[in-house]
């Protein structure tokens, strides 16, 4: 079993669900991540690099539940759980018997092109499960449920072709955690998760079986020079990250 001090603030390159087993019980404030879609089936792809298709065998067939219970074992009581999905898996973590408390919103201000007779797909949901009553919500950055940014370009753009906004993940850390607080990413990716605690001052166990993106996750922790519980001064509060409230 793993001893909790050996493990957070560390990008590990493994297999999540065997790492889990090896976790203490209720060691973790908040889970946060961003699993498969099961949203590969096509060959097809368009020249502008902005956007990218996704085929690979790691984001098909897809089992949610194994992640979910080797998650839930590790996150306290005054927890939550936010899983990105889309609509290929929204009915599956709908249908699992936790306390679902909300489904949040992600709208794209720039979605990939509708490629066959449908609507472009610009909205992605984050599915939020708390563990009991008396769970972290710091409602003063909680303004609405629906997040719109566009697709992620430029310099905070990396290889993984399912990265998340930084500003997104940051504002969901300042919601259900406080500083000091350690969240766990089991599907760490290219380490955004890591990048927002560790600019917050939360701690952070990310778990990533990629080794490419395991590099990517510890070369953008390197660029953030403060240590860890040492938050940078906090930005004004960007309005084009909410919908404008009616």
């Amino acid at each position: 079993m793993h001893e909790l001090a050996d493990i957070i603030n560390k990008v590990h390159c493994a297999d999540c669900l065997e790492f889990m087993k090896q976790m203490p019980d209720e060691c973790v404030d908040l889970v946060i991540t961003d699993p498969p879609y099961n949203a590969s089936n096509s060959d097809l792809s368009l020249p502008d690099r902005n956007y990218r298709t996704i085929n690979q065998d790691w984001d098909k067939n897809f089992d949610i539940l194994p992640f979910i219970l080797g998650s839930w074992r590790t996150l306290n009581t005054k927890g939550s759980l936010l899983a990105f999905c889309d609509y290929h898996l929204l009915g599956k973590y709908l249908d699992l018997s936790f306390k679902q408390q909300q489904i949040l919103h992600w709208n794209k201000t720039n979605p990939f092109p509708a490629l066959t007779k449908v609507y472009p797909f610009s909205m992605e949901y984050i599915v939020w499960f708390v563990k009991g009553v008396g769970y972290t919500f710091n409602k003063s950055y909680a303004r609405t449920d629906v997040f719109r940014t566009p697709i992620l370009g430029g310099k905070e753009r990396t290889t993984h072709p399912t990265q998340k906004p930084l500003s997104i993940v940051r504002n969901l850390i300042q919601v259900h955690t406080q500083p000091g607080d350690t969240i766990f990413d089991p599907f760490l990716g290219s380490g955004t998760t890591a990048v927002a605690a560790k600019q917050l001052g939360r701690n952070f166990i990310g778990v990533e079986i990629n080794p490419e993106y395991c590099k990517i996750a510890e070369e953008r922790l390197k660029q953030e020079v403060l240590p860890f519980n040492q938050p940078k001064p906090e930005p004004q509060k960007n309005p084009d990250l909410f919908e404008a409230e009616k």
